[in-house]
């Protein structure tokens, strides 16, 4: 068997399952997950999912206890550009670090969500949003073959 070490070998992963196989989530289980992350000081946690639902308030203050537990919160800003107010929730938070993608010319990407914070001021004309971008379309991805 071959390895590949990666970016981070001493990085440990720790992966929640909170949606079924039919994409069905309940937000009983990302609060679980979210207290686990606490309790076990994890240092980033990373959410490629994203919806357009801030009002989810057990959701959105747990979103907070875990920054201000030293969590780094990272999300997916979303696929619904290009206008923008397309953010997605968690990264549409003033707390969390929202991606968004770039195609290989450097702009934003047709498709990536884009826009201001909703929870800095009123009406959501907080922080310009995305934080930070990658590529996001036309990638390649590398492997290791046995």
């Amino acid at each position: 068997m071959r390895e590949c070490q990666g970016f981070a070998p001493d990085a440990e992963l720790h992966i929640f399952r909170v949606f079924t196989n039919n994409q069905v989530s309940y937000t009983s289980w990302f609060l679980d997950a979210f207290n686990y992350a606490i309790l076990k000081k994890i240092d980033v946690l990373n959410l490629s999912i994203g919806g357009p639902d801030f009002m989810d308030h057990p959701f959105v203050d747990k979103v907070w206890e875990l920054t201000a537990n030293n969590v780094i919160m990272v999300s997916a800003i979303g696929n619904d550009g290009p206008l923008y107010g397309t953010l997605n929730n968690p990264a549409d938070q003033m707390d969390v670090i929202g991606v968004g993608g770039i195609d290989f010319e450097d702009n934003i990407a047709r498709f990536s969500s884009r826009g201001m914070t909703t929870w800095e001021l009123p009406g959501g004309y907080g922080r310009m949003k995305p934080d930070i971008v990658t590529y996001g379309a036309g990638v390649r991805g590398s492997g290791v073959k046995g």
